[in-house]
């Protein structure tokens, strides 16, 4: 076997591909007895220090963590077992590898103890405490959802055409207010062109069988107030305030925004729940298998499993997932296309395709449900999805003036960006006289062509006296005629003469390229010139004199747009082109090449190649990049190579698209690449280019969200349902209902395309004070916090808890944890200046990592960042950055080898030929391969190891990972394992997201209304004599969570830098942070100035407590008679 071994390490390098140090294995010596010890590692200072005038309510770990205040520890871990005499032989080890990474014990700051007193916890431990809190919280619903699993009562033959709700009953239909029972399985339809009000609603409860008519339909008339943007609680469906109620459908959230009593601001105690959620926790698929789905393909053997455990979303798709039967949609189309005179003439089949849903959704439910609590058996999983379903948004008359400022702002920039690409235009126009459009290096290639003004065919030769009648002409009849005939006798002799056009031309004698830019003149609200053009036409770019890294932009149909690069300077002897060269070769450099390469010139590239990469990137991604750049490195800027030469003196470059190189640039002033100009890599010509280009820039927010924001449903409150206080204002209120997926995606993550999705307010972005237009009602405020590096803590705990049972004990969890932006010790802080890139660059290319992403995103994402680095030093970073945090992975071979190979790691490439040389797979002779020597490596190692392992589930709630992506579905465990990754870290997330949200309701109880919750914000609305106790609520209810998930893991105890939130907002309005005043275009004075809205309240723990002025939350009232 050691002969083998020898032969492989012997061979030539050449023969060895990639590239791989050659290593050859010899049996260790044996030690000798009376070979002196090592001598051992000396105590570490830190095991011994001290806290200078400690406090009794001090308390830190073995590597200088500070953790929770005693009496916090107390309350919260008071059963649970501390780490006692900890093995210093392990601190010692963790403390080396901090320091080898520039981590200096010690140095953190010291943070004030916290004294509270909590409410009594239920249980003996915070596990259990959540655990009943949560039943608490769910059973009633969970008791009631058991009504609807048997089978449904028989449908009615025939519906009854009644205005509001009916109840049929053996003895017949019945009119009711709204059903009466507390279980209902709902589907509303809504006729599209009527607006966004219910047209018809269909229930099924335990007992009966439910329909609602619209009035608008039994009336035959149309809802007017559509226009105005005017919805009351009259065209709404009431399902009355009795609570406990739970209402089940397929994507509910869109029936739920069309109930009456949730736009009341009191919460009335129902909740709903949404099967498609429930599929997307169960079977949920990746964007890649929703494409394979999708697809009419045939699937691949490898996917033909997977894709039996899952399908797309729609009620038709689950329905014959889970139960094996067709569900037929085709009447739908009415209600999407058709009138409310369509929707009457087929009520009765148009009723029945209702119910038909709703059957469906019930038998859904049936055989989804149970398989839901299996998978994910903690009850927080299920109160927090009931509660993220409940969200709710208050508005004013705000609202309204927000629509209109942003629209007017609008159009008032978007006519100044008209103009001024008009003018462009025009100017353009003059390169037409002596064909100067050929010596352009934008406008050479646009179509020049004019149409020759055609006039009248000359019949005879005109006579200036044919048909010129006498000053006072008169009729027959001797009268004098009107002025209007006495003119057209007059000049009629013009009629008969050619000099008049055959037919109405369009410019005749202006381009071909500018007539498309112009309207014909028989329109309504004809302008002259080019009143058509806009930032999102295709000559727009180039009107603009637009440049790339200084070379001008070009537009190929099959490649998008792009830009030229000359590497002669002119064409090809014997040849004519249309590219000015001339004028391109004074603009630009001359990229000066050999032409084609020989064989040995590319074999000597390929060669300083390989001296210039890693060994962990395969020949394969070289050799492509190489075979295609023709250019031999000579052009090094941030252009795609696409193998395009133009005219035998050009390159054509693709821009570079976010998604990769694989796609088109359509329109280089869309959102995208508007930074780009303040980056000065897209340039254009002129102050009227870049006026053009600001209100591109500026308009690029309203132009793709104005349909979604306009379309909001917002229903407006009478006086009568206003608290009086309310009533006496003359400010107009109402709601707005996000319609939330609660489950949309893979990992669990919540989903809705306006609100989860806005950003915040920017200076230059029309519109984009959106958020703060939820505005909390007279007496109320609206609370919430911001999650401090959710994902990052999640993360590195779960490698402190696996490597080292220790908070703060890696690297990642101590500069987590301890690391300070200021000092430069944070985890960006430090690997923004190992590697030489901003902390905001690698904010975003670590959260990116984290998620999963590889070293090729991290490439893609630096060139993103800063477009004049090279793709080699693009790679270099990413590389350095890579070996930094995520270290290297290893390969260690299994004990019975020892006695052969020296007990060391191996690199991928090392264990493969290894394996071969002794005729075994690699998992035979090796252990699972960890990563090491890196700062994160301890998390990656958790990570994959819960991604990798059978059956992958949360660590904090145990929720499973779908059917459709565990290891043994597919028979492949490294399928999808980047994706299974992120999920660990994404759906830990949710689990504490639906934690907080049940800490927050056991709290607070019925005070609070649950807003939105979007990336790692929550917001709730609380009445405004509670607010600072509801303040003090988000904290606690940080620190209980955290507090949970550290325990789960097996962390009995909780760092004092993380219990707490940085801060809590106090605020009239639903913005970021307190202090900010939302200026924008459409909002120039802010929201101080121009709302009278003051600025709101960040506190931190210290100051929540000093304006609740008690720190005793078991005294409060609502805890009391708990007691």
């Amino acid at each position: 076997m050691l002969l083998i071994c020898r032969r492989f390490c012997s061979r030539s390098i050449e023969e060895v591909f990639p590239y791989s140090t050659v290593k050859v294995f010899r049996k260790l010596p044996k030690v000798q007895a009376d070979d002196p010890p090592a001598p051992a590692d000396p105590p570490d200072p830190v095991l011994k220090k001290e806290v200078e005038n400690p406090s009794p309510e001090y308390r830190e770990n073995a590597v200088g963590i500070q953790m929770l205040s005693k009496n916090l520890f107390d309350q919260i871990f008071k059963k649970s077992k501390t780490i006692g005499n900890v093995d210093k032989k392990n601190i010692l080890k963790h403390v080396a590898e901090l320091k080898r990474h520039g981590i200096q014990i010690g140095e953190s700051p010291r943070l004030d103890d916290v004294t509270l007193k909590l409410p009594p916890m239920k249980g003996n431990d915070v596990e259990e405490h959540f655990r009943i809190i949560s039943n608490e919280q769910c059973e009633p619903y969970k008791n009631l959802i058991k009504d609807l699993l048997n089978d449904p009562p028989p449908l009615p033959t025939e519906w009854s055409f009644q205005s509001g709700w009916t109840r049929y009953e053996d003895s017949g239909p019945k009119a009711v207010d709204y059903p009466e029972e507390d279980a209902l399985v709902f589907d509303i339809e809504v006729c599209m062109s009527e607006g966004s009000a219910p047209t018809i609603a269909s229930a099924v409860g335990k007992r009966h069988w439910y329909s609602w008519v619209s009035p608008n339909l039994i009336k035959a008339t149309s809802f007017k107030h559509v226009e105005n943007r005017r919805y009351t609680l009259d065209d709404l469906i009431p399902l009355g305030q009795k609570s406990p109620k739970i209402i089940v459908g397929h994507n509910v959230s869109f029936d739920r925004a069309r109930v009456r009593e949730q736009y009341l601001l009191e919460d009335v105690g129902s909740r709903f729940l949404d099967t498609m959620s429930l599929h997307v926790c169960i079977s949920g698929i990746t964007s890649y298998q929703r494409a394979i789905l999708k697809s009419n393909k045939e699937m691949d053997i490898e996917d033909l499993e997977w894709s039996a455990q899952s399908s797309l979303n729609s009620l038709a798709e689950v329905y014959k997932l889970y139960c094996g039967k067709d569900l037929q949609k085709e009447p739908r189309d009415i209600f999407i296309k058709g009138s409310l005179d369509d929707v009457r003439s087929n009520f009765q089949s148009l009723m029945t395709y209702c119910a038909t849903d709703v059957v469906a959704t019930r038998g859904v439910l049936g055989e989804i449900y149970p398989i839901f609590l299996k998978r994910f058996p903690h009850p927080a999983t299920l109160a927090g999805m009931l509660e993220l379903g409940s969200a709710y948004l208050p508005v004013n008359s705000n609202w309204n003036r927000y629509i209109d400022e942003a629209n007017l702002t609008y159009e008032d920039l978007d006519i100044e960006a008209k103009y001024h690409l008009s003018r462009r235009a025009d100017e353009s126009c003059q390169l037409l006289e002596n064909e100067n459009y050929k010596n352009d290096l934008w406008m050479w290639d646009q179509d020049w062509s004019v149409q020759p003004f055609k006039l009248k065919k000359a019949i005879r030769k005109a006579n200036r006296n044919d048909g010129a009648n006498p000053s006072n002409p008169t009729t027959d009849s001797g009268e004098e005629i009107n002025e209007e005939d006495r003119l057209a006798l007059k000049f009629k002799y013009l009629y008969n003469t050619s000099q008049l056009p055959a037919r109405r031309q369009l410019l005749p004698g202006y381009p071909a390229w500018y007539r498309k830019l112009c309207t014909k003149p028989d329109i309504e609200n004809w302008t002259p010139g080019a009143s058509e053009i806009g930032t999102g036409m295709q000559v727009t770019p180039k009107l603009l004199s637009l440049c790339w890294e200084g070379y001008p932009l070009h537009y190929i149909r099959e490649h998008g747009w792009g830009f030229l690069v000359p590497f002669r300077t002119s064409h090809p002897e014997g040849e004519d082109g249309l590219i000015p060269i001339q004028e391109l070769v004074k603009k630009c450099p001359v990229v000066e090449t050999e032409g084609e390469a020989t064989a040995d010139e590319s074999l000597d590239a390929m060669n300083s190649l390989w001296k210039d990469v890693e060994q962990n990137l395969s020949k394969r991604d070289y050799y492509r990049k190489a075979k295609k750049d023709k250019t031999f490195g000579k052009y090094t800027g941030t252009g795609v190579w696409c193998n395009t030469v133009l005219e035998g003196c050009c390159w054509f470059f693709k821009l570079p698209h976010k998604n990769g190189p694989s796609h088109r640039v359509g329109n280089p002033l869309a959102k995208d690449f508007l930074n780009k100009f303040s980056e000065n890599v897209l340039t254009g010509e002129g102050t009227a280019a870049q006026r053009v280009i600001e209100i591109a820039r500026m308009l690029s927010y309203w132009r793709n969200n104005r349909d979604r924001i306009m379309s909001q449903l917002v229903v407006w409150l009478p006086q009568e349902s206003l608290p009086e206080h309310m009533q006496r204002d003359d400010n107009e209120y109402g709601a707005i209902l996000p319609q939330v997926v609660v489950c949309g995606t893979l990992t669990r993550r919540a989903m809705e395309p306006t609100w989860m999705t806005a950003s915040n307010a920017q200076r230059e972005r029309v519109g984009s004070e959106l958020r703060s237009m939820i505005q909390a009602p007279k007496g109320y405020k609206i609370v919430g916090a911001d999650v401090d590096s959710q994902e990052l803590w999640i993360a590195s705990v779960l490698g402190d808890a696996h490597a080292t049972g220790m908070h703060g004990a890696t690297p990642l969890g101590w500069m987590t944890l301890s690391g300070t932006k200021s000092s430069g010790t944070d985890m960006h802080s430090m690997t923004a200046k190992a590697v030489g890139i901003s902390r905001d660059h690698a904010k975003v290319i670590n959260y990116a990592r984290i998620y999963g992403a590889g070293q090729n995103f991290a490439e893609s994402l630096l060139k993103q960042f800063n477009p004049t680095i090279s793709d080699g030093e693009a790679r270099s970073k990413a590389m350095k950055m890579f070996a930094l945090t995520k270290g290297k992975k290893n390969f260690r071979i299994f004990a019975g080898y020892e006695e052969e190979y020296r007990k060391r790691c191996f690199s991928s490439y090392e264990a493969l030929k290894i394996a071969a040389a002794n005729g075994r797979s690699v998992p035979e002779m090796f252990e699972k391969p960890r990563w090491e020597g890196g700062t994160e490596s301890a998390m990656f190692n958790r990570l994959e190891e819960i991604a990798g392992s059978e059956s992958p589930v949360t660590p904090f709630l145990g929720c499973r990972l779908s059917r459709a992506l565990e290891p043994k579905i597919g028979g492949n465990e490294e399928r999808f394992l980047p994706t299974r990754i992120n999920w660990v870290v994404q759906s830990g997330a949710v689990d504490f997201l639906h934690l907080m949200l049940v800490s927050m309701r056991w709290l607070m109880g019925s005070n609070i209304r649950f807003c939105l919750s979007f990336h790692d914000e929550v917001r709730y609305l609380v009445k405004e004599e509670l607010a600072y106790k509801a303040a003090l609520a988000m904290h606690v209810t940080n620190l209980l969570t955290r507090s949970f998930c550290s325990s789960r893991i097996g962390l009995h105890d909780l760092p004092q830098s993380v219990a707490f939130f940085s801060s809590v907002e106090v605020d009239t309005v639903l913005r970021k942070e307190s202090s900010m005043d939302c200026k924008t275009p459409s909002n120039s004075h802010g929201l101080e100035a121009g709302y009278g809205i003051p600025k709101g309240e960040s506190l931190d723990i210290y100051e929540t407590i000093k304006k609740v002025g008690d720190s005793d939350i078991s005294q409060w009232e609502w805890h009391q008679r708990k007691v």
